[in-house]
């Protein structure tokens, strides 16, 4: 291993093209603020091997079986040479651990570097963007790191460029997904050679998957698929794709086009200025107001660019884009790759700039048996219910799956009754996933949370489906809570309310 200043010498070492992804990368770890990286030559990936032992090796000219792994870090050369002395060679071990945690301050994760002309990306793991109060990073774990003898951690979620070969645009996608819903499962993640595996295509790994390929994918490797396609405004595809961000699961958008089609990894959102209005009674029934209902920004790991990358969902292309856009003209949903009505915010190299959106894939553990459509059908059923208990506020509604022990510590931290908090946590019967359905002001103010059970379908998703009431805005005593007191004792479930009493519930 060497510890080297980043430059664009430095960085050309390893990645000497010029391609769109290594542009991507290069402005990545550097809007980052690395400044210096260490780099690991004779790295085993496992990735890359099961791909290297399943389609490489048995090529007439083999590359080689190792990597190089690359660690950058917001540290100049010095200050990195010297964290790293200390690490090793302080006899304190208090001071060893000390000189490990400021190193740790300054990881900003790893990228393999395969052996691979024209797909050089492997798997790549780099923290976020800083959060500017809008970003919502919502798709990631953390990855324990050796560096030698340094334990090291980043929170991402993984990356790599697709060969062409042993993988391309759907399995890549997948496996990206699979990388935070293994972890949540508490299962190894599968390399991109075992996904592909498990679609059981009859054709070779550079044909791609199909839609019901890579669901099959997803249930032979121990998951189930859920799927949902695109309405006519494309208000419910934008308030089902949140939710499912908003409950840490990754989405998979097929897209499609010309050159045939190609599938991104969602892994966040920016949070809307505007809130969506939907109905799902028909058109000319009642709308209720979903605050993600608007989402216009996205950021997608595309394997043909980059992790994180800024992408935005358009009813329609801009037309100075137009001549670069792929597919049905008069499709309802587009994926932009850039930033609209920004001069040169658009990916360099990259055509199409813009590609109809087809579907959702969306990768659950499978003991989420509740379908996406039915956290906005929550939502609906027990509108009339909220108005009555709010009467003359105006709502928006959200919706979100959770597992039961990460909701219950997330109570601990809320502003709700101290006093009543054990009782109404010891009370609550939660089953390992949770669907939410939250409830809130015009202006963002939470009022209550209705949770229900997610490992089981509704037929008629109403009110006696509840698990509990958490009116995490409502004052105890108030006109509200009486209402919501009710309802639960109606349901026969346990309620919790704030001790402190805004206005605005009465």
């Amino acid at each position: 291993m060497e510890a080297l200043a980043l430059s664009r010498q430095t960085f050309g070492d390893d990645f000497p093209s010029g391609t769109p992804p290594i542009a991507y990368l290069w402005d990545y770890v550097t809007a980052l603020g690395a400044r210096s990286f260490i780099r690991e030559s004779d790295y085993v990936d496992r990735h890359y091997l099961d791909d290297f032992t399943n389609f490489y090796a048995r090529s007439y000219r083999v590359p080689s079986a190792h990597c190089h792994r690359l660690h950058y870090f917001a540290l100049d050369l010095e200050s990195l040479e010297s964290l790293v002395e200390r690490a090793y060679t302080e006899k304190d071990p208090e001071a060893r651990a000390s000189a490990e945690r400021e190193l740790n301050q300054a990881y900003l994760g790893f990228v393999v570097r395969r052996p691979l002309a024209g797909a050089y990306i492997g798997r790549t793991v780099l923290k976020t963007y800083p959060d500017d109060g809008a970003r919502r990073y919502t798709v990631l774990r953390p990855y324990l790191v050796h560096v030698g003898a340094l334990r090291l951690e980043v929170e991402g979620i993984a990356f790599q460029q697709q060969d062409g070969q042993a993988a391309v645009c759907a399995s890549i996608a997948l496996w990206c997904a699979l990388q935070k819903i293994a972890h949540v499962a508490g299962k190894r993640t599968p390399t991109p050679s075992e996904v592909t595996r498990a679609a059981g295509s009859p054709y070779p790994a550079s044909f791609g998957l199909t839609d019901p390929q890579t669901a099959t994918a997803l249930a032979n490797l121990g998951y189930s698929a859920d799927t949902f396609g695109v309405d006519e405004d494309g208000v419910q595809f934008r308030a089902k794709l949140a939710a499912c961000l908003r409950s840490h699961m990754p989405v998979i958008l097929m897209l499609g086009g010309q050159s045939g089609a190609h599938a991104v990894c969602i892994t966040g959102y920016r949070e809307p200025e505007e809130v969506g209005e939907l109905s799902l009674g028909g058109p000319a029934a009642p709308k209720i107001r979903v605050r993600t209902g608007a989402i216009q920004t996205v950021y997608a790991h595309d394997d043909n660019l980059g992790s994180h990358v800024h992408y935005e969902l358009l009813d329609r292309p801009p037309e100075e884009l137009e001549a670069d856009c792929y597919g049905d003209g008069d499709a309802p949903l587009w994926l932009l790759r850039g930033r609209s009505g920004v001069q040169g915010q658009q990916p360099r190299g990259w055509v199409p700039n813009c590609l109809p959106v087809l579907a959702a894939l969306v990768p659950k553990p499978s003991k989420i048996r509740m379908p996406v459509d039915d956290l906005l059908a929550l939502a609906w059923s027990l509108r009339h219910l909220m108005e009555l208990v709010f009467a003359g506020l105006v709502l928006a509604y959200d919706a979100r799956f959770s597992s039961g022990v990460e909701y219950r510590r997330e109570l601990l931290a809320s502003r709700l009754e101290r006093s009543a908090l054990r009782k109404f946590d010891w009370a609550a019967g939660l089953p390992r996933h949770i669907a939410i359905v939250s409830v809130s002001l015009e202006d963002g103010a939470e009022l209550c949370d209705l949770i229900v059970d997610a490992t089981a379908i509704h037929l008629v998703p109403d009110e006696d489906s509840l698990l509990g009431v958490v009116a995490r805005g409502v004052p105890v005593r108030s006109p509200a809570w009486k209402s919501l007191a009710s309802l639960a004792d109606d349901a026969d479930v346990p309620i919790i309310g704030m001790a402190e009493a805004p206005t605005s519930c009465g």
